[in-house]
């Protein structure tokens, strides 16, 4: 009997934890296939993320992201490092909240009726019968009569990182979330772009492979640890090694395009990301570093002003000298300043200083000039001025300064003061007579009360009494 009682506790003992290991074992299942008709709204959870969809192996989830503190965005996010590699990234972000919804009808669909009724962003695709995401972080809209071949995929659409294995071209661009940098593919070269809305925009760094060989070509980051370029027909243009090159590391590599505008390539080694190339090596060269007007000296962590604004140094990141609502401006000139770029500025021979500063003063399109007075050559600046960096007093800067306000310069200028200088005077004016009219009003009391002591003196009976006397 005692042994009949021994035996029953370790049978349940054992379905115990068996049905415990089950339940834990289902808890951690995660859905790795969408098919159309899903659709989702973000709880009230306060995680940095909400699963959607996950990879086959773990490595990679598709989820609501937590953007501050009351905003989310779409993103495919590396789940050992909690890093988004892919992001939707709408002119408008949802709200973490009810009132946002995520759906799949062949059509990736994210919309916030709070915000409008319309779609803050979408696929653009149909046709697509379920969603999967790969080991490779690649969400693919795909048919179910061919699970392999995509109608859509995030890997057209990259936002501000290229992992490895990913196809770079020129119908893609890595851009950030602030969509003020920019990584494209021009022609036969990579450059990284500063952008300023309409048609300005800097192009301060440029790569161009030496064995390019026509007018078109495209970038795979390398699980080795290189970018590889090649030419339309496969051949290799070039291998831009990283420091993880020729290292035996076959972990995971990314290219990003940093909020700062620079471009790192980071290897993952199971552990952390580690830094192992970086495209602007000199920050001064970054022409955002030390925003608009911004003085920038190598190899200090301080940025200085060339002339000071309401906020920091003066922001004109808009606006033009085209039309007359911009046409005013002053003159900012400042010995000994350049830009690590100036190479890939428009530039023209020159005699002298003066004759680089008329080039730029008659031009409406121009911003600035540097005049390079060892090679008599003026660097035009057809853009809003950025950061420029401190290098000797082989360089000449002449920068144009738009008067705030709007309209012709001089006579906005004019018609301002003119305005002030009305105004002082009403005010003088109102004063004056304000003054005059409590002078007036108090002398005429005086006299009221000089009038009244006068007739007492004259007559210092009673007024009863004087009564009397009549009768």
């Amino acid at each position: 009997m005692k042994g009949f009682q021994l035996d029953a506790f370790f049978v349940f003992y054992i379905v115990t934890i068996l049905a415990f290991i089950h339940t834990a074992a289902g808890a951690s299942i995660k859905t790795t296939e969408l098919r159309k008709g899903f659709s989702a709204t973000p709880g009230q959870v306060n995680s940095e993320f909400e699963l959607l969809l996950a990879d086959p192996s773990g490595l990679f989830a598709f989820v609501f992201m937590r953007v501050g503190p009351t905003k989310l965005d779409l993103a495919v996010v590396h789940l050992p490092s909690s890093l988004p590699v892919w992001r939707a990234i709408p002119a408008n972000l949802a709200n973490w909240g009810r009132s946002t919804t995520f759906s799949f009808d062949g059509n990736l669909v994210l919309t916030d009726k709070s915000i409008h009724e319309g779609v803050l962003w979408s696929s653009n695709s149909t046709g697509g019968d379920f969603l999967v995401l790969r080991n490779t972080s690649n969400l693919q809209i795909c048919l179910s009569s061919d699970g392999n071949s995509a109608v859509w995929q995030s890997f057209d659409q990259p936002s501000d990182t290229l992992v490895q294995g990913q196809n770079f071209t020129s119908m893609t661009s890595l851009i950030t979330p602030d969509r003020r940098y920019s990584l494209r593919i021009v022609g036969s070269h990579i450059a990284l772009y500063m952008e300023f809305g309409g048609r300005h925009e800097i192009n301060y760094w440029r790569h161009s492979p030496f064995g390019a060989k026509g007018a078109t070509i495209y970038g795979v980051v390398q699980p080795l640890g290189f970018f590889g370029f090649y030419n339309s027909d496969g051949s290799k243009a070039e291998l831009l090694p990283f420091d993880s090159f020729d290292r035996g590391y076959l972990g995971f590599h990314r290219v990003t395009i940093q909020n700062d505008g620079n471009l790192h390539a980071y290897f993952w080694d199971n552990d952390k990301w580690n830094l192992v190339y970086t495209a602007v090596s000199e920050p001064c060269g970054l022409p955002g570093i030390c925003g608009a007007y911004g003085l920038c000296y190598p190899g200090k962590p301080s940025c200085f002003c060339m002339i000071n604004g309401t906020d920091g140094c003066l922001q004109t990141d808009s606006g033009d000298f085209c039309s007359k609502e911009y046409s005013g401006f002053s003159v900012l000139r400042r010995s000994g300043v350049t830009v690590e770029y100036n190479e890939l500025m428009l530039s023209v021979r020159v005699q002298s200083l003066e004759e680089c500063e008329k080039i730029c003063e008659r031009n409406c399109t121009c911003w600035g000039a540097l005049f390079a007075k060892t090679m008599n050559i003026c660097y035009l600046m057809d853009y809003p001025i950025q950061t420029v960096e401190a290098s000797g007093d082989t360089h000449q800067g002449y920068f144009k300064v738009r008067r705030q306000g709007g309209g012709d310069g001089g006579e906005r200028h004019r018609a301002a003061t003119a305005a002030v200088v009305i105004f002082m005077l009403v005010f003088a004016g109102l004063a004056m007579y304000g003054g005059y009219w409590y002078w007036d009003k108090r002398r005429s009391r005086s006299l009221r009360l000089q009038l009244a002591g006068s007739s007492q003196e004259m007559s210092p009976i009673p007024f009863k009494d004087l009564r009397s006397m009549s009768t």
